[in-house]
């Protein structure tokens, strides 16, 4: 029946050159709403946008892979900037370095191109929640990994920043009120794979980036409640303090022991480094204290 249908359209001389208007036809026609005057072409027109919609995220994807490529020199002039900050002869390291920099040229640079590849990445979400990319573009090898090491490498810049400007003052600490969406969905990409693939190993080296994104946002909460212990005189506030900083410690003697932290982590005068030191000083002086207080009375 479709095929006589499509054989009339053409004798008849009302099908359209293009293989997509034959088939439009030969459907309206099979349905018996071609003659239909008034429902022809609403119809017709409803069959064109369910085609257009299905090939449109499928060419946004791909403008957007031709838009990844043309950005690429931004992440690698960043990428020369953390190993040019491991380098350096004062031993900051990646974070610590953008956070107290000056007003040079080279990190007002990485700071514009942190600016433009957020402005990508941005727009790669709101197209997601916009539904014009495909539906299983989160599930794609490329753009997973992609976007993944771009958050490894630029978030500790957007963490730097936010505690430079003082914003953590204003709006409280970085991970509960300061971290952008796409970071929290790009998580949840990555998380989805490892799940899936079971993509865990063994290292034998530092990793080239921290595998916590917010690792410096969690040592700066470590860095105030430091501070907070030394004049906190509530035995209970203390108490509480104290298992957070043994928490954080052996969280990150974790990372570092499966070497899932970037070797800037480490640098003599990273601020981690300095915490450390200042956290087991403290720890040394008041540890006998706690044990002395808790021997039972003889």
């Amino acid at each position: 029946l479709a095929h006589q249908s499509l054989k009339r359209s053409f004798t008849e001389g009302d099908l359209s050159e293009s293989s997509y208007e034959a088939s439009v036809s030969m459907a309206l026609n099979s349905s018996g709403t071609y003659r239909q005057v008034l429902i022809a072409p609403l119809a017709k027109d409803c069959l064109k946008m369910a085609r257009q919609m299905g090939r449109k995220p499928n060419l946004n994807a791909a403008n957007l892979a031709i838009r990844l490529s043309k950005i690429y020199p931004y992440r690698a002039e960043i990428e020369w900037y953390k190993a040019c900050c491991e380098k350096s002869d004062e031993q900051r390291g990646y974070y610590d370095s953008f956070k107290q920099r000056g007003a040079s040229k080279r990190e007002s640079k990485i700071n514009m191109n942190r600016y433009k590849l957020a402005a990508f990445w941005d727009d790669v979400v709101h197209m997601m929640d916009r539904k014009e990319l495909p539906h299983d573009l989160h599930r794609r090898t490329k753009w997973v990994n992609t976007a993944y090491s771009y958050m490894l490498l630029v978030e500790p810049l957007d963490i730097a920043e936010y505690y430079r400007s003082g914003m953590h003052l204003k709006k409280g600490h970085y991970i509960s009120n300061g971290r952008e969406r796409r970071y929290e969905i790009f998580d949840q990409w990555w998380a989805e794979r490892v799940n899936s693939e079971n993509l865990e190993s063994r290292r034998t080296r530092y990793a080239s980036l921290t595998q916590d994104s917010r690792f410096w946002a969690r040592v700066e909460e470590a860095k105030e409640w430091l501070d907070n212990i030394r004049s906190e005189s509530d035995p209970r506030n203390s108490a509480s303090l104290w298992d957070r900083l043994n928490g954080f410690e052996t969280y990150v003697m974790k990372l570092v022991e499966e070497k899932e932290v970037s070797a800037d982590v480490v640098a003599q005068n990273s601020s981690f480094s300095l915490w450390l030191e200042q956290w087991r000083a403290l720890k040394s002086q008041i540890y006998p204290l706690i044990m002395l207080q808790s021997m039972p009375l003889t």
